[in-house]
């Protein structure tokens, strides 16, 4: 049922980003604010301040690098990066590639890294920040526990490189499903770089 439930959270979060940008969920949220059924107009500043905040869990990240085209891709979720300071500031295109997921969808990702086998493969500490001719691509998952990463090289074994390969499909799928909306001071050459992971919008 666990399983069930971690792959029916990422299945709905793939077809709410192909939905349209007017949800139900956000019809839904419209109809029940307050300030729809009131005479003097509240400023979103004003009502801001007395809406709950929504709950926050662990900070998570998970970060893939692919060596061959120094691609370097970042998902983190609300409790470690808040997306308005994330998104508001001009960066680097090549410390653009950030996005910022609710909190239980990176959840469900790290469970389903943990359903497939990655925490078992997974060595401690940081990713090898270049490859050096011996890693091609890598995973590095950060939690509260520490980092832990998992990279694949010509070395590799056959049952690290199916492991890797069905999580990185995990995390280049949620991925693209997020929308990031980072401004950039020049953006980067997407048409060079054939990695099936759709670059954020900026």
């Amino acid at each position: 049922m666990k399983l069930h439930r971690r792959i029916a959270l990422l299945v709905l979060v793939l077809s709410q980003a192909c939905s349209s940008p007017k949800s139900a969920a956000a019809k839904d949220d419209e109809a029940k604010d307050p300030r729809a059924t009131r005479s003097e107009a509240v400023s979103d500043e004003d009502w801001n301040r007395v809406r709950p905040e929504r709950p926050h869990g662990d900070p998570l990240a998970v970060r893939f690098t692919d060596f061959r085209s120094n691609l370097r891709l970042e998902l983190v979720n609300e409790s470690r990066t808040d997306p308005t300071a994330q998104y508001s500031q001009k960066r680097k295109a090549s410390e653009a590639l950030t996005k910022v997921g609710h909190d239980e969808v990176v959840a469900a990702l790290v469970e389903r890294f943990e359903d497939q086998g990655f925490l078992k493969l997974a060595q401690p500490g940081p990713s090898p920040t270049a490859g050096a001719g011996t890693w091609t691509m890598t995973l590095e998952l950060e939690r509260k526990e520490g980092l832990v990463h998992l990279s694949i090289g010509s070395g590799s074994s056959a049952k690290e490189r199916e492991i890797f390969g069905l999580c990185r499909t995990d995390f280049a799928t949620l991925y693209n499903s997020i929308l990031g909306l980072q401004s950039v001071e020049r953006p980067p050459d997407w048409q060079s770089q054939k990695t099936g992971i759709t670059p954020p919008k900026h």
